[in-house]
């Protein structure tokens, strides 16, 4: 395979990751948005609360950020104080580990289902309900196919000459690793699918963890 052609199925690779996690997060927040605000409202002084509902969140809407935004709204609005928003950003943390430690497992053959599931349900829907629950099922089913495909277009890396000395450069300059790292996930507004990028490539044995945990 061509330096073009890999190229190119790699970024088509982590663009469909990219879209798939905004499909589950937009599904979520156009049926429950209104809700999730609700749940976190709710919460007041108490921070075991606050941080079990980013926890939740995290999962629902596969992003750290989404609930970091809702809990800043919040905050500037004086339902929640400093105090439980840190909390609650600290359970979205925790949220976002989770998500990415269950799509770590080999879940290949659960695409096709979700797929089809999500598929019916987005078309055949005939209330907003149901069509963004097949959103849902549709954005995380793509995300199990953007990381095999994200496999399968990182195995020519193992060969390659220039990939061993950037890795090196980045496991020995762990300042421009960590900036790299934010400025990414800064860009895509997705922790979990930059964390699902880093360590898809660290599965294929393309990262040593000297450079992996600073792009953490």
């Amino acid at each position: 395979m061509t330096l073009v052609a890999l190229s190119l199925h790699l970024a088509g690779a982590t663009v469909l990751l990219l879209y798939a996690v905004h499909l589950v997060r937009s599904g979520v927040e156009n049926a429950y948005g209104t809700s999730l605000k609700r749940v976190l409202a709710r919460g007041g002084e108490r921070r075991i609360y606050a941080a079990a509902s980013g926890t939740v969140l995290a999962v629902l809407l596969q992003s750290s950020t989404a609930v970091a935004m809702l809990a800043s709204g919040l905050s500037a609005s004086g339902y929640l104080t400093l105090n439980t928003s840190l909390a609650v950003l600290l359970g979205a943390d925790l949220g976002s580990a989770l998500v990415v430690r269950v799509l770590s497992f080999d879940l290949g053959w659960l695409s096709p289902l979700l797929l089809a599931a999500g598929g019916l349900l987005y078309l055949k829907g005939r209330s907003d309900k149901p069509r963004e629950l097949g959103r849902m099922l549709l954005g995380i089913g793509f995300v199990l196919m953007s990381l095999k495909l994200i496999g399968e277009a990182t195995l020519p890396l193992k060969q390659s000459d220039v990939l061993p000395a950037v890795v090196g450069y980045l496991a020995e300059d762990q300042v421009t690793a960590f900036a790299a790292a934010m400025l990414f996930t800064w860009i895509v507004h997705s922790s979990v699918a930059v964390l699902i990028l880093i360590l898809g490539f660290a599965g294929q044995g393309l990262l040593p963890v000297e450079a992996g945990l600073p792009l953490i």
